[in-house]
């Protein structure tokens, strides 16, 4: 009798400890299941991120995926297509066969729920990147020393000395030249006669003609910008929780070492003038040298205008002169309005030749102290050449037009570049930078052996 109660005893134990154990392992399988695919979901992640664009990298030292994959048009599909294969080959591909372990991962969903690019806040990203690329390879420039100056570029921009000569001369224009009688008893006009008046013609010219800049290297072909971030507007701009690196010093120093100027071009991009775009943002080299050109003509010419009516001995020297011309001595109130006029002539000429110091690859302070200035060079009637081996460089004065723009600008026609850069090489058709990404998240789903499916939020980025 006791011999039964035992064997059903056991029997009932046995039966129990089975149902346990095969509990334990179903669940064993289970979180194994879950293990694998939270390893494949972030192998996965991360080898979507190991193929970030070499060429971008090689050229810019910027890390992203371009998510056109080389192809025609950029799309996050694309970056999903790629991840789903790296999730399929580390679970069902491989971890499934003969000596596998037990269990099974199916990879049913990946969805790219959220992408971060370069473009993120207006380019902030970008930015970003390059400083920290500037600091990690210690690039040192001079053109950084222009965030200094910015108040005094400022304040030459907002001057525009040649409207007030224009008015001078404009005031000349509309008083009546006084009479003389001629040999014939007849009454005539005196001339002005203002020493003034050719230096004043000049003002239509081209300044890069005056400036004696030579263009012969220039690339002569024009770009259509429409195709390009700053141009067809920016996508992709989100962020979340990011403070990004924006220091304008290193950023500065950065755009000299990485983009082409006037005299130190950058090989194998659609424009050579590249620092010159970022300043003027035109679709041609040429367009692009006229406009920063004129813009460091009007600087100089703020800048040595204020000298000239500064200097006491220059007015000295006008005002003797104007006294001298016919006009002026039979009608004394020309005398103030020509001086002046002949000082804005003498500053325009120093102007000039601070531009071919400038394009000659000399230095010319962006606040001078002493000038050449003399009335004299004015009634000579030719132009004349200036050297200097002091003050701030061509490059230095482009510097300067970059810190007074906005950051949005700044970042949007830098990504202009670059796009145009790696376009210029072969099978980069599709290529953008605000579809160049950062930082993405995603939602995976699979499904295993047991009941249910499996659900992965993984966030993965470069930084």
């Amino acid at each position: 009798m006791m011999k039964g109660y035992l064997t059903v005893f056991l029997a009932l134990s046995l039966s129990i400890f089975t149902g346990f154990i095969l509990f334990l392992t179903f669940n064993a399988v289970r979180n194994g299941e879950k293990v694998r695919f939270e390893c494949a979901a972030d192998i996965g992640m991360n080898a979507v991120l190991s193929e970030y664009h070499m060429e971008l990298f090689e050229r810019y030292g910027l890390l992203y995926v371009d998510a056109s994959y080389l192809g025609d048009a950029p799309a996050v599909e694309n970056v999903e297509d790629r991840l789903r294969f790296y999730v399929e080959r580390n679970t069902s591909d491989i971890l499934s066969g003969e000596h596998g372990p037990w269990g099974r991962v199916s990879p049913e969903e990946v969805e790219i729920t959220y992408i971060e690019t370069a473009a993120a806040q207006a380019g902030a990203s970008m930015r970003s990147q390059a400083v920290g690329y500037a600091k990690d390879v210690g690039i040192v420039r001079k053109e950084s020393g222009a965030a200094e100056n910015k108040n005094d570029f400022a304040l030459l921009d907002g001057s525009n000395p040649l409207a007030v000569w224009s008015r001078i001369m404009d005031q000349l224009s509309g008083m009546e030249l006084p009479l003389i009688q001629n040999e014939q008893g007849k009454w005539e006009e005196v001339p002005l006669s203002n020493p003034a008046d050719w230096v004043y013609g000049l003002t239509g010219s081209d300044t890069l003609y005056l400036a004696g800049a030579g263009l012969e290297t220039l690339n002569p072909v024009g770009v259509e910008l429409g195709s390009f971030i700053s141009h067809r507007g920016a996508v992709n701009t989100a962020s979340k929780d990011r403070a990004y690196e924006q220091d304008e010093e290193v950023f500065l120093a950065y755009l000299f070492d990485q983009m082409g100027c006037f005299k130190d071009y950058r090989e194998g991009s659609l424009l050579c003038c590249q620092i010159e775009y970022l300043a003027a943002g035109k679709g041609s080299d040429l367009e692009n040298m006229k406009e920063t050109a004129e813009r460091i003509f009007r600087w100089r010419f703020a800048d040595n205008a204020e000298l000239a009516l500064a200097d006491g001995t220059l007015w000295e020297q006008a005002l003797d002169a104007a006294g001298k011309l016919q006009a002026v001595i039979l009608k004394a109130e020309f005398a103030d309005p020509v001086a002046e006029s002949i000082l804005y002539a003498c500053a325009f000429l120093e102007s000039v030749s601070d531009l071919k110091t400038l394009y000659g690859g000399g230095s010319v302070p962006l606040r001078k102290k002493q000038h050449q200035m003399s009335v004299e060079k004015v009634l000579s009637g030719s132009l004349y050449d200036g050297s200097g081996d002091s003050g701030l460089t061509y490059s230095q004065y482009l510097a300067g037009m970059l810190v007074l723009m906005d950051d949005y600008r700044l970042n949007l026609r830098a990504m202009d570049i670059m796009e145009m850069d790696i376009r210029y090489r072969k099978g980069n058709i599709g290529f953008c930078m605000d579809w160049c990404i950062e930082r993405y998240e995603a939602l995976l789903t699979a499904r295993g052996g047991g009941m249910g499916p499996m659900r992965l939020f993984r966030k993965y980025g470069y930084f």
